[in-house]
């Protein structure tokens, strides 16, 4: 049995379960610049458990190359979600 795919589908469903909610409520914020961040971090979350969701299917022979694109591509973008609320949080934030 390979831990990567029970860690990596553990870990999709935990960020993936917190981040859903997390969307919903920053939508209802009246605030623009803390809807604004809520938003960015919450987006950040979504794709950070696809990342993890992508590389526990990619553990399974028939979609091996997913592993490459959640390298490539997902987890860029979960990296430039975080870097992008780093620099909003930053100038408007606090």
């Amino acid at each position: 049995m390979d831990y990567s795919l029970i860690l990596n589908t553990f870990d999709a469903a935990i960020v993936l379960g917190v981040s859903l909610p997390s969307i919903l409520m920053a939508s209802k914020i009246s605030k623009a610049p803390l809807r604004t961040l809520s938003l960015l971090l919450a987006s950040f979350l979504l794709v950070h458990g696809l990342y993890h969701l992508v590389e526990a299917l990619a553990t399974f022979d028939a979609l091996s190359s997913l592993g490459v694109f959640s390298d490539a591509v997902v987890e860029p973008a979960g990296w430039v979600l975080l870097f992008v609320f780093m620099v909003y949080y930053s100038r408007r934030g606090g």
